[in-house]
């Protein structure tokens, strides 16, 4: 059974079992994924709900700030960066500029190469910039985006969706949730192209990792 979860003003941690709101019904994997993926990890209510907590949280993080510019990581921070700047327009004072940048160390595979590829970005020097991620794993790919941004702004915040809290030396100003060491997809986030569809957050059956 899944843990039901009211509060999303703060970080929330979550379990094996995954979580949902207590208005939502027992989550089920779709019929056709079921020899794919094990189970929902967090359903979209819960994603819904911590997102306008974030904004909330970034709101206040840029207090005294017109405007700021969004940097999303393309191809997975999508989807969430769209809803999330959405809700920032619609709940916060902050104007926000959208940039993108492509950087991935995964491929098509289950694990992290350790090598980063990166596209350039536009000129954003001395601008505030968030840079918006959707999973923080070993960190490699997030550190090397950090410190090229970090010399770029004058104020300079990172905000991801998904922490499996293994990485180290990486600064995270607003983190979503905590979520345990497995591979997930959903969301925007994909395993060899698929699954970025999916409303939810979902663990993918570990045979088919490679």
């Amino acid at each position: 059974m899944h843990k039901v979860v009211s509060d999303f003003s703060k970080t929330v941690v979550v379990p094996e079992e995954g979580i949902r709101l207590a208005s939502e019904p027992e989550p089920k994997v779709r019929e056709k994924y079921i020899n794919e993926l094990d189970k929902v990890l967090i359903t979209k209510g819960c994603l819904d709900a911590r997102i306008k907590g974030l904004a909330r949280e970034i709101a206040n993080g840029f207090a005294g700030v017109d405007e700021i510019t969004c940097v999303v990581v393309l191809k997975g921070g999508m989807f969430f960066a769209a809803d999330l700047i959405r809700v920032l327009d619609e709940q916060s004072k902050l104007r926000t500029r959208l940039d993108f940048i492509k950087c991935s160390s995964y491929g098509d595979r289950s694990y992290s190469s350790g090598s980063v590829q990166m596209c350039q970005l536009d000129n954003i020097e001395g601008e505030n910039i968030l840079l918006i991620e959707d999973i923080v794993d070993t960190g490699g790919t997030l550190r090397v985006l950090q410190n090229y941004l970090k010399e770029k702004g004058k104020n300079f915040k990172t905000c991801v969706l998904l922490d499996k809290g293994v990485a180290s030396g990486i600064e995270l100003d607003f983190i979503g949730f905590r979520i345990p060491r497995v591979f997930v997809g959903g969301y925007g986030l994909d395993y060899a192209g698929k699954y970025r569809g999916l409303p939810e957050i979902v663990v993918i059956k570990k045979e088919l990792l490679k």
